[in-house]
Order: C-alpha cells, then structure tokens, then sequence
C-alpha cells in the first residue's frame, strides 16, 4: 500500500506540472489578449461598465502574462500566487457579480474562474515544487 502515499519527491514533481500548464494557460490568455490589441480588449471592458478601462484593460494583459510566466519559472511563485487569487477573483466579480452560482443550464457559473482563483491560492500554501527559479536560489 505505500505506492499509494506521495512522497515528497512526487509531490514536488506534481506541484511543478500544475504550476507549467497553470502558468502556461495565464500566459496564453495574457498574450491572446494583446495579440488581438489593447483596444479591442479595453472596449469589452469598458462594455462590462468598468471605469478607467484602459487601465483595467493593461493591468488585467500584464497581470495574466507576467504572473504566468513567473509561475512557469517557479520564480517568486508564492507572491505570483497571491497576485493571480487577486486577479482572478476580481475578474470574477467584475464579470459574474449577482449572478447564481447554479442555473438551469449545466455547471456552474464562472467554474474556470472559480477553478484559477483555488489554483493561485494553492500555489500559495504549495510554493513552486521541482524545476523552479524558487527552489534553486533557495539552495
């Protein structure tokens, strides 16, 4: 039965592939957005009722690209945790504010925000597990 209990080894080594494709994903959407132009992504903020939405708009592309590249690098990863739990969590309110958690249709409303907003907040309490800047320069 022990295969059955993580060592610390593995956990690290699960840690670490959550933290790349996690990382990997807020990088996409982050480089998705400006790809398609600050603009055009300012303007559906803005649609959403948002002040300042050109701000909003840069905060939210640098966030998801920043933040995500320091969790691919395992760099800082504790703090980029905390950072995308902010991020992702007020993108939730700003976009799924009164709306019902469950409705007529099938899931839950806003899951994949729920889901990176749990994620960050692991990252947190986990740290950055095997392969990371974090865990060299802490040697």
């Amino acid at each position: 039965m022990r295969f059955l209990q993580a060592s610390p080894a593995s956990s690290a080594r699960g840690t670490a592939i959550l933290r790349i494709v996690f990382g990997c994903l807020m990088l996409v959407h982050g480089v998705q957005k400006l790809a398609s132009g600050h603009e055009a992504f300012a303007a559906s903020v803005a649609a959403m009722g948002v002040q300042k939405s050109d701000v909003v708009a840069w905060l939210v592309i640098a966030g998801e690209t920043g933040l995500g590249l320091l969790l691919v690098l395992g760099a800082f990863t504790r703090v980029a945790g905390f950072l995308a739990a902010v991020l992702y969590a007020s993108i939730w309110f700003v976009t799924e504010a009164g709306k019902p958690l469950l409705t007529d249709r099938p899931g839950v409303t806003a899951e994949l925000l729920i889901l990176y907003v749990a994620v960050s907040i692991a990252f947190m309490f986990l740290g950055p597990g095997a392969l990371s800047l974090d865990r060299r320069l802490s040697r």
